[in-house]
């Protein structure tokens, strides 16, 4: 009978180990498939042996859409277009989740029309610590006649995240604010021509400060709204205990 307990007692351990070191990294993007927009990643496999991963697809309320899954040799690339998981409706973007047990790079290529227009790289996971009350993300933005900026702040997490953005002008002049919380996994979208001025010097630094880790995405348009840049902004630059 103790045999039998310690039999069952060990398969329950290591089907909660394998539950836990299933996935050891999560990779979180910012992805947008609606209207004439589309997002594709190229998936690359980084480690030197075999590895797998699942593709989980929210929408921009934080629902999960669906989930694909793959295997890669050693430094194997897969391909996935995110309009053939998410849809194209008009809350098919948001968050995409990856999770590995492998180390990859993930390339993320936005296409306007099916014509290619940006190109980012994404090598930071998820951190999988807690342990700080802030984390610190710093961009560019610009808000003139000839540029203006979308801010996507995502919330890769299992739990509620608070965000805090404010942007500063080229003298360092704060010119607006804005306090968000958001649910496990949703998104909140800015754009800079609906919440600022139009100014020769309406550019400089947005700063967001976020109570658990965070996506901050910035697309970058001319003033005719022509898509030039996506910038996927993974890594912070201070944490606070």
């Amino acid at each position: 009978m103790k045999k039998g307990l310690i039999i069952t007692a060990v398969l329950v351990l290591l089907t909660l180990l394998l539950a836990v070191v299933g996935y050891a990294y999560s990779y979180g993007i910012y992805y947008a498939s609606y209207a004439d927009q589309d997002t594709a990643f190229v998936i690359m496999n980084s480690g030197g042996s075999d590895t797998y991963y699942t593709l989980k697809v929210y929408d921009a309320y934080g629902s999960l859409i669906d989930a694909v899954s793959g295997d890669l040799d050693p430094f194997e690339s897969d391909y996935q277009i995110l309009s053939d998981i998410a849809g194209t409706t008009d809350t098919s973007w948001g968050l995409a989740l990856l999770e590995t047990p492998g180390m990859l790079t993930v390339g993320v290529e936005t296409f306007i029309s099916d014509h290619w227009m940006a190109s980012d790289n994404v090598i930071d996971p998820i951190p999988d610590t807690k342990d700080y009350s802030y984390y610190w993300y710093g961009l560019n933005y610009s808000n003139t006649s000839s540029q203006n900026t979308g801010i996507a702040i995502v919330n890769p997490n299992d739990s509620p995240a608070a965000a805090t953005l404010k942007f500063y002008d080229a003298q360092g002049q704060m010119q607006y604010t804005a306090d968000v919380v958001l649910d496990p996994h949703e998104t909140e979208y800015y754009s800079t021509s609906d919440i600022l001025t139009i100014s020769t010097s309406m550019w400089g630094v947005l700063d967001v400060r976020g109570t658990m880790p965070l996506i901050v995405t910035a697309e970058y348009f001319t003033g005719d709204g022509t898509l030039m840049n996506v910038d996927q902004i993974t890594h912070t630059y201070f944490n606070e205990y």
